[in-house]
């Protein structure tokens, strides 16, 4: 009863999060928006393109959200006895392979799940609002045209057509900066910004809040990373059993130890650190707000990430002459010390990879292939460059 009811709770809010048609996927609706913009049927543009990446996100959460749900199954009436712990661990995996078969059954029906490798890194790399923000233009909504463009550098800060392209938007048509935004922000992008601004204008409660909400998201926005990356993954040869396991998880793996640097991009601003610094934050504002309790916490969380700090460790001893301050305060927050510890063992474990699977000149024994099988579809997407002419503005590539 519990695996139903969360599938039920899985069903009624993809259905509800989305207008999309599961049968009409992005991959074709993609297709069919280059297709039009070759043409120059700018309006037909905008509306394929906007239906592709509303179903692109709709069948991105839908299949994350059923690896998380089913990550967080129970399963009741074990099959086989506790002593066997091999067994357990499979039991537990088939079962849970029964749920993500059973809930994204519910949701994308029959669609097919593969795509054009070249389609899926478009949409990784914001391709489509390249395109957009040219068709926007052309029928003549420069704001939308703007934010398309904006949204498009913050994956891709080196483009300098589009650059010049925001220019002239903002610059040439008088677009407001202000109506300007991030089409593909996560939720946890505003709140930090939000915190740090409140931080900046000594508004201490603000920060507080704002920085406690980011890193909620921020956690559950990495979640939904590291599942996304849980997809298939051809591996180009035919290994045994456990290699063929070991070669996927690896694979997974180092495609999970990217999205923190991923979810560092704040509206093309790098931050390598953007996880410890909510603590930094919250150490000092907590601090100002007379919560010691919380800023010896906060302090010792960022410590875990960066023990030889000098300005947190001055901090600390600070703390320590304060009355009823006590190394015991210092312990680190529970989601900070889980998150550090799964880090630090990744790490050991890719670098055990790198340092022992080493064959023949230096080659490490392992897959390159694709992470998804490519298949043929009927309209296949056209490269767009060189097709507006240099002195057009603005301009796709």
């Amino acid at each position: 009863m519990l695996f139903k009811a969360c599938f039920l709770s899985l069903l009624v809010y993809f259905c509800s999060a989305t207008k999309a048609d599961p049968a009409n996927s992005y991959d074709i609706l993609y297709s069919q928006a280059v297709e039009a913009y070759l043409n120059e049927e700018w309006d037909e543009c905008v509306t394929r393109m906007n239906e592709a990446i509303e179903d692109y996100h709709f069948y991105k959460d839908a299949v994350v959200g059923c690896r998380l749900e089913c990550l967080k199954e129970s399963f009741d009436k074990p099959l086989v006895s506790p002593q066997l712990e091999d067994m357990k661990l499979w039991e537990k995996m088939i079962k849970k392979t029964l749920c993500l078969l059973k809930c994204k059954k519910g949701i994308l029906k029959n669609r097919a799940e593969i795509v054009d490798r070249k389609v899926a890194d478009d949409f990784d790399t914001l391709k489509p609002y390249d395109y957009l923000q040219l068709c926007y233009f052309k029928t003549n909504d420069n704001i939308k045209a703007a934010s398309c463009a904006y949204t498009f550098l913050t994956m891709n800060t080196n483009h300098t057509v589009m650059k010049e392209n925001l220019r002239f938007f903002i610059n040439e048509l008088k677009v407001d900066p202000a109506y300007v935004i991030n089409l593909e922000a996560k939720p946890y992008v505003d709140l930090y910004i939000r915190g740090s601004e409140s931080y900046k204008k000594k508004d201490y409660d603000r920060t507080t809040t704002n920085m406690e909400l980011s890193l909620v998201e921020y956690l559950e926005a990495e979640e939904e990373c590291r599942a996304h990356c849980e997809g298939p993954f051809d591996q180009g040869w035919f290994p045994d059993f456990i290699s063929s396991i070991s070669n996927h998880y690896t694979f997974t793996l180092r495609c999970k130890r990217k999205c923190a640097s991923k979810l560092g991009n704040l509206n093309g601003e790098k931050h390598d650190d953007l996880l410890p610094s909510h603590y930094h934050y919250l150490q000092f504002a907590y601090f100002k707000m007379g919560n010691i309790e919380k800023a010896c916490q906060a302090a010792a969380s960022y410590l875990l990430f960066f023990p030889d700090d000098e300005t947190m460790n001055e901090n600390k001893v600070y703390y320590m002459t304060l009355g009823n301050v006590h190394e015991g305060m210092f312990v680190p927050r529970t989601e900070a010390v889980n998150y550090h510890e799964r880090d630090l063992g990744e790490k050991a474990l890719l670098q055990f990879i790198e340092d022992n699977f080493q064959f023949d000149e230096g080659e490490i024994l392992e897959a390159t292939g694709p992470a998804v099988v490519p298949i043929s579809t009927d309209l296949a997407v056209v490269s767009t460059d060189n097709i507006i002419s240099e002195n057009e503005i603005p301009e796709s590539t």
